[in-house]
């Protein structure tokens, strides 16, 4: 090929427009030719009686392949802690397991989850936190030893092909190889400084809040989780208890929350001076005729930043049952 030949070719090929980026949904960011949406599972368990199934799973309308890679995994202790931190699992129905970490998870990494086809499903189940690479050493103080916190980012050309349903987990209780409880957990990408949780039911006096009838309390509990990913700082809240006709009953203060790091709370501790214990134990609300409070959960929390992702998950136990309690989200309360 002449000179002239190629110095043509190299014009006309600088005369090209360049792609044009990709319209993309709220809360969506444009990465090269994609759009791409990080959303969180806020709070997995594995170990100690409990373990966490994952299912990836890209609608068959979907107009093509999606990217969906793991970017964060934490304990509650976040970015405060630099030690081993892995998880133990396997493929759903597949013999064997590994202990995997971060590195083992993300894009480049020897597992990542990478392009899932429209109708194609991915499961994997977690059956214990690991805090050393033999995942027989014990959690380190702080530390709740069977929680983990994980981040993943959904991308594709097409925003609408995009859905955070996509990214399920379920945690379960386990009695041996029994399941007890169940409970399901859809991917989350919220930011609101404000969560309200309507429907909650808490036992109204000490006296009666934690009595057991054979292994189950005979009255309802709620438990309550935040996570923080992305933010460079702690972040801080409060919680607010409300009767039915939105008046104030009862306010707590949230511990601070470190970077990437999450922490579940007993709505009402058990016992003076109860580590997991939101509230005290001592607390007295406001009863029905049954003997139970009705009323809402308002968390607040504050040192988010823009790209910031805080996740208020919040479960209700109720006799045998456990149910996932729907969260609304709100700039104002």
């Amino acid at each position: 090929m002449s000179p002239r030949s190629l110095f043509a070719i190299i014009v006309l090929a600088a005369a090209l427009p360049a792609p044009a980026a990709p319209t993309c949904n709220a809360r969506q960011v444009v990465s090269g030719n994609d759009c791409t949406l990080s959303v969180a599972l806020g709070w997995g368990v594995a170990g100690l009686g409990t373990a966490s199934i994952v299912n990836i799973y890209v609608p068959p309308n979907a107009s093509g392949p999606v990217d969906i890679e793991v970017t964060g995994l934490s304990s509650n202790l976040g970015s405060t802690y630099t030690g081993y931190f892995g998880l133990m699992g396997n493929g759903l129905g597949q013999p064997g397991s590994a202990i995997l970490t971060l590195s083992d998870l993300m894009a480049g990494g020897a597992y990542p989850i990478g392009s899932v086809s429209p109708g194609q499903l991915i499961s994997f189940q977690i059956t214990q936190v690991c805090w050393d690479p033999t995942c027989t050493t014990a959690a380190p103080p702080g530390a709740v030893p069977n929680m983990f916190s994980m981040q993943l980012s959904l991308s594709s050309p097409t925003a609408a092909d995009i859905n955070p349903n996509s990214v399920q987990l379920t945690g379960q209780f386990l009695n041996g190889s029994q399941v007890t409880f169940e409970e399901q957990e859809p991917a989350l990408y919220t930011n609101s400084i404000f969560s309200i949780i309507p429907g909650i039911n808490l036992g109204a006096t000490p006296a009666t809040r934690y009595v057991y009838n054979g292994t189950a309390l005979t009255l309802p509990y709620d438990v309550l989780s935040v996570s923080s990913f992305n933010n460079p700082n702690p972040i801080t809240g409060n919680a607010t208890l409300l009767d039915s006709n939105g008046n104030i009953v009862a306010t707590a203060a949230i511990p601070a929350i470190p970077p990437n790091g999450a922490a579940g709370f007993l709505d009402i501790g058990r016992f003076p001076g109860d580590p997991l214990g939101l509230f005290p134990s001592s607390t007295v609300l406001p009863a029905g005729s049954d003997g139970i409070f009705h009323g809402s959960l308002v968390v607040g929390m504050s040192g988010q930043i823009a790209t910031g992702i805080t996740i208020v998950l919040s479960q209700e136990f109720n006799g045998n049952a456990l149910l996932n309690l729907y969260v609304f989200h709100s700039p104002v309360f």
